[in-house]
């Protein structure tokens, strides 16, 4: 856990959500739709980016890509559940196959979804992993 980590007290963290993909498109797409119901978004184009995003602040929420121009989507669910322990992390990627979902389980992700995914689908998993999880981000 970060002790470091700042905490707005004006802001419901449940309701920050945290994407990270290296495609403009997808990112962009993602946070209006998020947006749109009513979700802050910080989107960050790399993992490392990611990582320092969830150094500096709590997410409710985090959503990975797999393939990313620095890092693995894996290795950012990795340090990102080291960051911040009680994240729910789902992996997003055009190349989801049984082993990739298993391993994003392994590492702590919540789910995994294939792209392309119906805008519910990623709505549905955000909405039960946060439906009833007000207070329980990281102190």
């Amino acid at each position: 856990m970060n002790d470091n980590i700042v905490s707005d007290p004006t802001i419901n963290e449940n309701l920050r959500i945290l994407i990270v993909d290296d495609e403009p498109s997808v990112g962009d797409a993602l946070r209006l739709l998020l947006e749109s119901h009513g979700y802050e978004v910080v989107l960050a184009t790399n993992g490392r980016d990611g990582i320092n995003q969830a150094r500096s602040r709590r997410f409710g929420f985090g959503v990975v890509d797999l393939f990313l121009t620095d890092i693995s989507g894996f290795q950012v669910i990795t340090d990102l559940l080291n960051v911040q322990p009680r994240i729910p992390i789902l992996l997003i990627t055009a190349h989801g196959t049984p082993q990739v979902f298993a391993e994003a389980k392994k590492l702590g992700a919540v789910g995994a979804l294939a792209k392309p995914f119906r805008p519910t689908e990623l709505l549905q998993l955000i909405d039960s992993h946060l439906h009833g999880a007000a207070g329980s981000s990281d102190p």
